[in-house]
């Protein structure tokens, strides 16, 4: 049925188009599976991929406050160290979200952490210390037009994606502004301050005072998914490349990410320049997604969005059959559509698809809905009722 159905779709692909579709081990369906089209950010599947098998699921990022505080509560500065973390947030920002962030590391209770360990009085300022990653704030190849909006600038140490809350605009430097929104919060707590933030470098010898952990990496890799948020995948990106070089950089991180690929021998034309797809010179063949949802079927399919309820297709979907079953990462471009994922089905293994298109006009909803919506058809033909277990005498 599922074959059927799709063969009836076929020709409402556009040329340039990869599709495949497979269920129980069978290929029920395929269009130019190995051609290597832009992914656009169905390219944070490969991130996400990468994350979970360099630095384990269980990872974890600790951010650090330091300073000598004396017995009066009074510190001369304090500085603010990131260790990469990309999902600090004020309660005030997440309310503020498009998509809010999920699995935050909450900035308030690093905050509380302070003034309960006795903290009255700075002298000097916060100071943002954002060495663990390199200073490069944007992706080489990303248009202009990208910067400050889709993503970034990207630092090891970033509070609210860089803003500072009541700031028209992001600062230029996001360790500045996490330092700003610490001592903001902090002089709504009470503590006093002498000067204004500032970024530094950590000497040696200042003591910790406070720490914050994040969520287990299962949970950034969730939000990143779910939000398609673009500055977790590059922030990741760094992080692979400093957990496999000690270099928190781009350049490290897709390294590190090919080397994997490599590894998986799923390197056969696949071009990455970013960790989010937000590089339009990025190419990933279907057949490289199919590999990657088998190899995590126990992982993937919980930390994606779900058809007409979460995320990016939260508003797709509606009032369809596949509405709340299916699980997807989407990837969108001017000229770009992209959904990759499964369709869970009873008593069964899901069916796992994923289909690129590039074509001028595609990523409008006119166009790519109905076959979205087609193709969501003739998966949900999938049927695995009666199980084996009832055909067993």
């Amino acid at each position: 049925k599922v074959s059927r159905a799709f063969a009836n779709i076929v020709s409402d692909f556009p040329v340039q188009s990869c599709v495949a579709v497979e269920w129980m081990g069978a290929r029920l369906g395929a269009i130019n599976p190995t051609k290597a089209l832009i992914p656009a950010s169905s390219t944070k599947l490969l991130t996400a991929a990468v994350a979970l098998e360099v630095l384990k699921p269980e990872f974890t990022y600790t951010t650090k406050v330091h300073g000598s505080v004396d017995a009066t509560g009074t510190a001369a500065d304090l500085f603010f160290v990131g260790g990469g973390d990309p999902l600090i947030v004020r309660n005030e920002y997440v309310a503020s979200e498009k998509y809010p962030t999920t699995s935050g590391t909450s900035l308030e209770k690093l905050a509380d952490s302070l003034v309960a360990a006795g903290l009255q009085r700075v002298t000097g300022s916060v100071v943002g210390v954002d060495a663990r990653y390199d200073d490069k704030r944007f992706v080489d190849v990303w248009p202009e037009d990208f910067h400050f909006t889709e993503g970034g600038p990207l630092g090891a140490l970033m509070v609210d994606d860089g803003v500072v809350l009541g700031q028209i605009n992001k600062p230029d430097d996001p360790a500045v502004a996490a330092a700003t929104e610490l001592q903001n919060l902090l002089n709504a707590k009470g503590v006093l301050f002498g000067g204004v933030p500032r970024h530094d470098v950590l000497p040696a010898g200042i003591p910790e005072i406070a720490s914050i952990q994040s969520a287990p990496l299962t949970a950034i890799i969730q939000e990143m998914m779910v939000n398609s948020d673009n500055n977790t995948a590059e922030l990741l990106l760094k992080e692979i490349g400093f957990a496999s070089s000690a270099k928190g950089s781009t350049a490290a991180g897709l390294t590190a990410v090919k080397a994997q690929l490599v590894n998986w021998k799923l390197d056969k034309d696949v071009q990455l320049f970013d960790g989010s797809g937000l590089a339009s010179d990025g190419r990933i063949p279907c057949e490289v997604f199919m590999s990657l949802l088998k190899t995590f079927s126990a992982t993937m399919p919980g930390l994606m969005a779900i058809a007409g309820e979460t995320g990016t297709i939260r508003e797709t979907f509606d009032g369809t059959a596949v509405a709340g079953k299916l699980r997807a990462k989407t990837g969108t471009l001017n000229g770009v559509k992209a959904l990759v994922g499964y369709l869970p089905v009873l008593n069964s293994d899901p069916v796992t698809f994923s289909i690129l298109m590039n074509k001028t006009g595609i990523d409008n909803q006119t166009s790519y809905r109905p076959i979205w919506y087609s193709l969501a058809d003739a998966l949900n033909k999938a049927s695995g009722s009666p199980s084996v277990e009832q055909l067993t005498p």
